[in-house]
C-alpha cells in the first residue's frame, strides 16, 4: 500500500512538472511573438550594462556614486527622448544600497524601453519642426529608429552611462574595437591614410592632424586641419573617434565619401581605400640637424626610434617632434625615455583615487649620448607624448629645450576591459604624474619657448615652420 501511494505521488509530480515545462516552452518570452517588445530584467541582454557598471564601480579613477551616475544617465536618456517627441517620464533612483540601485535602474530602463516601443510618436514630424538639414533629419531618424531595438537602446544606455563618468571613458563594440586595436598595434590596414584627433575642448570636432604620404587622402588633397563632418553622407559630429575611424576604413578598393569642413566651406571627397602602413617614426634632416618625428606611440615605436637614431649616425644634437602626437601606448613612451636615462628610473607614477597605485620604471640601458636636444610640441600633443616630454625635461634639465605651444593637457590613462559581446570598455583608471609631480592637465608640459604657429596650415620643416627654425637656432648657436 505504501509503495502504491509513492508511485501515485511520483506520477502526480511528473504530471505537474510536465505542465510547468510545457507552459514555459509555449509562453515564455524567448518564444513569444512579442519577445522583442521588452528587455527582460535580469536576462543576459542587460548583463552587458551590469558588467560595465561593475568595472566602473571597482576601478574608475575616482570613487563612483552609482546613484548619482544612474540619475545622470536617466536624465540624459530623458532629454534625448523628449527631443524626439517622446513623452516619457523622468525616473529617479532614490534607493540606498548598490544592489537596490542597480535593480531600480534596470527596472526604469525596462519601463522606458516599453514606453519607446509602445509610443505612437511621429518622429519625422517632430524633427521637421526643428528646421534641421536633410542629412541631420536622416541621422536623427535612424538614431530614434535604432532606439526601438534591444541592441540599440542598450548601447545608447551604456554610452550615456560612460559619458557620465568622463570624456574619455567609452564603450566600443566589436567593430570599433578592431579599429582601435589596429591603431595601437600599427601594421597594415585598409583605409584612406589620415590621422585624426577629437578635441573635446573645441566643439569636439574630429580634426585631421596628419595625412600619410602617397595615401588616397594625400592624392585627393585632404589637408591637416580639415574637419570631418560626414562619412558616406552620415553626420559623424556626435560619434566617437573610434566609430568614425571604423566607418572610414573598409575593404580594399571600395569607396568612401568624406565631407570635410575647411575654412567654413564644405568639400566632398570620394576616396578609394587601399592598404596603409603607418610607421611611428619619420626622419627628416634640416640644415644638418636630424629631426625624429614620433607620430604616435604604438607597438614597436621605441625600437623604431632607436633604429632611426642609429641610422642617423647617433647624433648628439637633434630634434624630437611630438607635434600632433595624440599619445598611444605609455610603455613605449617610457621605453624611449629609457634610452636617455638608463634603467630603473621612475618613468611615470600612476595615481588611482589620489593614491599612488603603480610606478612604471625604465628598463632599457642608456643608448643615446646627447649634448643638446630640442623638443617640439603643440596643442595636439597629448597623453603619452606629454608624459615623455615632461619626463625628458625632468631628467635632462637644461640639456633639453621644449619649444612650441601649450600642449593638450591629458594625464589620464584608460585601460581596456573585455565585455560579454566581444566589445570592450575603455575606462579611465588613473592619472599619471612624472617625477616632478607636475599636473599636466592643469599646467601642460613645461615650455622653454612658447611659440605659436598654425601647424595645420604650415608646411612642416620649411622656412614657414618657425618652431622648427627656432629649435635649430638654439641648437646651433
Amino acid at each position: 500500500m505504501k509503495l502504491h501511494n509513492i508511485k501515485i505521488l511520483i506520477f502526480k509530480l511528473f504530471i505537474v512538472c510536465s505542465i510547468i515545462i510545457i507552459y514555459f516552452v509555449l509562453f515564455s518570452p524567448k518564444n513569444s511573438s512579442n519577445a522583442n517588445d521588452k528587455v527582460d530584467i535580469g536576462t543576459s541582454s542587460f548583463e552587458l550594462f551590469r558588467q560595465v557598471v561593475a568595472y566602473s564601480y571597482r576601478d574608475f579613477v575616482e570613487k563612483v556614486d552609482l546613484k548619482d551616475k544612474f540619475n545622470q544617465t536617466l536624465e540624459k536618456i530623458y532629454n534625448v527622448l523628449r527631443y524626439g517627441g517622446y513623452n516619457t517620464k523622468l525616473y529617479v533612483v532614490t534607493s540606498s544600497g548598490i544592489k537596490n540601485q542597480v535593480n531600480d535602474f534596470e527596472s526604469y530602463y525596462n519601463k522606458i524601453f516599453d514606453e519607446i516601443r509602445n509610443s505612437q510618436v511621429d518622429v519625422n514630424s517632430i524633427l521637421n519642426s526643428k528646421k534641421l538639414s536633410v542629412n541631420q533629419q536622416e541621422l536623427y531618424k535612424n538614431f530614434y529608429d535604432n532606439l526601438k531595438t534591444k541592441e540599440g537602446f542598450l548601447k545608447f544606455t551604456i554610452q550615456s552611462y560612460c559619458s557620465s563618468l568622463d570624456n574619455y571613458t567609452e564603450y566600443m563594440g566589436p567593430k570599433e574595437y578592431r579599429t582601435f586595436r589596429e591603431n595601437i598595434q600599427g601594421g597594415n590596414f585598409s583605409g584612406v591614410g589620415i590621422v585624426m584627433f577629437r578635441n573635446e575642448r573645441e566643439n569636439g570636432e574630429i580634426t585631421v592632424v596628419e595625412v600619410i604620404d602617397d595615401s588616397p587622402a594625400f592624392e585627393k588633397g585632404i589637408k591637416a586641419g580639415d574637419r570631418i563632418i560626414k562619412v558616406d553622407d552620415k553626420d559623424v559630429t556626435q560619434l566617437s573617434l573610434d566609430t568614425v575611424q571604423s566607418m572610414i576604413r573598409g575593404p580594399e578598393n571600395t569607396t568612401v565619401k568624406l565631407t570635410i569642413k575647411r575654412d567654413n566651406k564644405l568639400i566632398e571627397f570620394n576616396l578609394i581605400r587601399k592598404m596603409i602602413h603607418i610607421k611611428s617614426i619619420k626622419t627628416v634632416n634640416k640644415d644638418g640637424i636630424p629631426i625624429f618625428r614620433i607620430k604616435t606611440f604604438s607597438t614597436g615605436t621605441a625600437n623604431e626610434f632607436l633604429e632611426a637614431y642609429k641610422k642617423s649616425n647617433s647624433p648628439s644634437i637633434f630634434i624630437i617632434d611630438l607635434r600632433n602626437n595624440g599619445g598611444g601606448l605609455l610603455d613605449e613612451a617610457v621605453n624611449v625615455l629609457s634610452y636617455f636615462v638608463g634603467p630603473n628610473k621612475v618613468g611615470v607614477k600612476l595615481k588611482r583615487r589620489n593614491e599612488i597605485e603603480q610606478v612604471f620604471y625604465t628598463k632599457h640601458r642608456k643608448q643615446i649620448d646627447y649634448s643638446k636636444v630640442a623638443l617640439l610640441v603643440n596643442g595636439y600633443t597629448a597623453s603619452a607624448s606629454e608624459i615623455l616630454a615632461q619626463s625628458l625635461k625632468d631628467y635632462l634639465k637644461n640639456d633639453i629645450i621644449i619649444i612650441g605651444s601649450k600642449t593638450y593637457g591629458k594625464n589620464t590613462v584608460q585601460t581596456l576591459y573585455n565585455l560579454l559581446d566581444q566589445g570592450v570598455l575603455k575606462m579611465t583608471i588613473g592619472k599619471y604624474f612624472t617625477i616632478s609631480n607636475r599636473d599636466i592637465y592643469k599646467d601642460k608640459v613645461e615650455l622653454d619657448y612658447e611659440l605659436n604657429i598654425n601647424v595645420e596650415q604650415t608646411k612642416l620643416y620649411t622656412s614657414e615652420d618657425y618652431q622648427c627654425n627656432k629649435a635649430i637656432e638654439l641648437l646651433t648657436k
